[in-house]
């Protein structure tokens, strides 16, 4: 993977811009297509080694990283690792809430509700998290986008997944309710919706058989897609030439919904 793979994509010189999950799969690749756009990256995860490894990719684009852990589910953490990034970039104008997933399936009548909360709080309370710990710089900057990470799980509902589902779902008004409240400060709050995406995320379901059905889902482009594809469409809605776009949803499927 290089910088130089990402579709071209209008220039977002001068922002600084943060991502969640940025330590490998689709976070990374988001992370070097802004990089290679021209934004400074601040890169959040749990495992510090890994984002490293994202800003060792990054560099040769010429732009500056600022690595920060923190759980994203946690509000002192990440207030504190966006001063962090402030610090040494600057204020954020730009954040991509991508952090999420599901590492179970489970029917509702056996699902743990510790399962359930903490898959919530990882897909739906993390983004508000994030967002509202960058919103005074972004104020500050005299506006900003959020770009959301969404799933198609959210708009079809899947046996197993209704924790995922659920809290997909509810980022979609979360994301309505950021543009609307927040439109009047120049923020921007756009949602992606990725369908099946190859990034390895899905490995650790390979056994199981309700992930199996969902792979055999008929994508009327007849491939999955690759996160360059989903990238792309987020260096659109952090650019300025989305200052028209806010409250939307994105969906990136190759036609599965459709």
């Amino acid at each position: 993977m290089t910088a130089a793979a990402v579709l071209p994509a209008p220039a977002l010189a001068g922002k600084v811009a943060v991502v969640t999950g940025a330590s490998g799969g689709i976070g990374r690749t988001i992370a070097l297509a802004l990089a290679a756009h021209g934004a400074d990256v601040g890169l959040l995860a749990r495992r510090r080694e890994a984002l490293e490894e994202t800003a060792a990719l990054i560099a040769p684009t010429g732009r500056r990283t600022a690595v920060a852990t923190a759980d994203v589910t946690d509000e002192e953490q990440v207030v504190a690792a966006l001063a962090v990034v402030a610090a040494e970039l600057g204020d954020p104008t730009v954040v991509v809430n991508n952090a999420g997933g599901a590492r179970f399936l489970a029917p509702l009548s056996e699902m743990r509700i510790s399962g359930w909360e903490k898959t919530v709080d990882l897909n739906l309370k993390a983004p508000l998290v994030c967002a509202r710990a960058a919103l005074p710089g972004m104020v500050r900057g005299g506006g900003g986008a959020i770009v959301n990470i969404g799933s198609i799980v959210g708009d079809a509902a899947q046996h197993g997944m209704a924790h995922y589902g659920t809290a997909k779902a509810g980022l979609a008004m979360l994301n309505r309710t950021m543009a609307r409240e927040w439109g009047h400060l120049g923020v921007r709050s756009n949602l992606v919706v990725p369908g099946l995406i190859d990034s390895g995320a899905h490995e650790h379901y390979e056994d199981d058989a309700s992930m199996g059905r969902l792979y055999e889902a008929e994508i009327p482009l007849g491939r999955w897609g690759t996160p360059e594809e989903i990238a792309a469409p987020v260096v659109f809605l952090a650019s300025d030439a989305a200052a028209f776009v806010t409250g939307a949803t994105l969906v990136v499927d190759g036609g599965q919904l459709s």
